[in-house]
């Protein structure tokens, strides 16, 4: 979600000379009113989490059936645009939300989503490139559009699937500075026209397809928001070292700062968190994203390698350990090059996955 703002560029100035002083840049998470990401009850997440689901629902069923109806297609946008809103949203706003959707969805599902004959759940059409381009005016242009900076700031959360990454994100956005946009890749899933009959037939086989079919759309995202210099907060597992070495440098020789904030949890609560939300969104929208155990496990065990490889090899301006509340848990820093402290990272981040493990297994006796 974006907001326009005009203003001076923070951090440039003029120097005593005449000649442009470069202030170091303050980290966009620092940028939050609580230096952080806010603090919110589970229940207050949980409901906007189905919100979340609602939107998506009607979404997913307005563009099922908008081949034959281009009004569904206006539809869409329109429930876009308010989704997009959605972390702006106050508690009672966010409960009239959850009320009026369940009924909004069953109205747009009157008449079941049926795919192109031939196709499966598991070997979906290709999108051309004509309807990736539509699919990304409709949904992402004006959602990634923010305010142009001289010297932008991408904030990338990180962690193995289940972490609550995205809700973290969604918690934050509003203290970020006007103009910040959010890129969630979770949310291109909704766009594919196949994406309610596929996950009706079988979301757990739905998640990969669905995801592979839309998947062009987050090349389309990249380049529009490093072109258009816009503050950026996203979210990627990072599993890999090579995946996490290729989105910051994407956004380092487009001209950004780069600061990522990998979220800490043993395995066996981003598991459950996994198996949880298949439920919760279940419920909301009858049917789940869902990941692999195996895929989780391996993201798990590579996100210790990623947090080392990127501050050992200085490839990063800012790097964050958080719970999953949202505390700070480990900051370090570099200003041109000069790092300010022993990077310790990973360290941090298993001490915070054991330390986690520990309580459980104590509140369990």
């Amino acid at each position: 979600m974006t907001s326009s703002s005009t203003g001076t560029e923070p951090g440039l100035g003029p120097d005593p000379a005449g000649e442009t002083l470069r202030k170091p840049v303050t980290p966009l998470l620092a940028e939050s009113s609580s230096g952080g990401v806010p603090l919110q009850t589970t229940a207050r997440r949980e409901a906007r989490e189905r919100a979340y689901n609602l939107y998506s629902a009607a979404i997913g069923a307005c563009l099922a059936r908008g081949e034959d109806d281009p009004g569904l297609v206006e539809r869409a946008a329109l429930l876009l645009a308010e989704e997009a809103r959605l972390p702006f949203l106050t508690h009672e706003e966010v409960d009239r939300v959850c009320a009026a959707l369940p009924g909004v969805v069953t109205g747009l599902r009157g008449a079941p989503a049926r795919g192109p004959a031939g196709s499966t759940p598991d070997d979906l059409r290709e999108l051309s490139d004509e309807a990736l381009d539509s699919l990304f005016d409709l949904a992402l242009r004006d959602r990634l559009t923010g305010t142009p900076r001289e010297r932008p700031r991408l904030l990338l959360f990180g962690g193995q699937p289940g972490t609550g990454k995205s809700t973290l994100q969604r918690l934050l956005l509003p203290d970020l500075p006007r103009g910040t946009v959010s890129y969630d890749g979770d949310d291109l899933l909704r766009l594919s026209p196949d994406y309610e009959w596929a996950m009706s037939a079988d979301d757990k086989v739905a998640s990969t397809s669905v995801s592979k079919q839309v998947g062009a759309l987050h090349q389309r995202a990249m380049e529009h928001v490093r072109r258009g210099r816009y503050d950026v907060v996203c979210s990627h597992p990072l599993g890999r070292a090579d995946w996490a070495a290729s989105w910051v440098l994407g956004f380092k020789e487009a001209g950004y700062r780069v600061e990522v904030a990998f979220v800490a949890t043993h395995s066996s609560n981003s598991r459950f968190a996994l198996v949880d939300r298949h439920a919760r969104a279940t419920r909301d929208q009858g049917f789940g994203r869902w990941l692999p155990q195996i895929h989780h496990d391996r993201f798990y065990l590579g996100v210790p390698n990623s947090i080392e490889f990127l501050e050992t090899h200085h490839l990063v301006d800012s790097m964050y350990v958080l719970s999953r509340e949202g505390e700070v848990l480990y900051t370090d820093h570099q200003d041109d090059g000069a790092r300010y402290r022993a990077p310790f990272g990973r360290i941090a981040l298993e001490a915070e996955r054991d330390r986690r493990d520990l309580w459980r297994l104590e509140d369990d006796v």
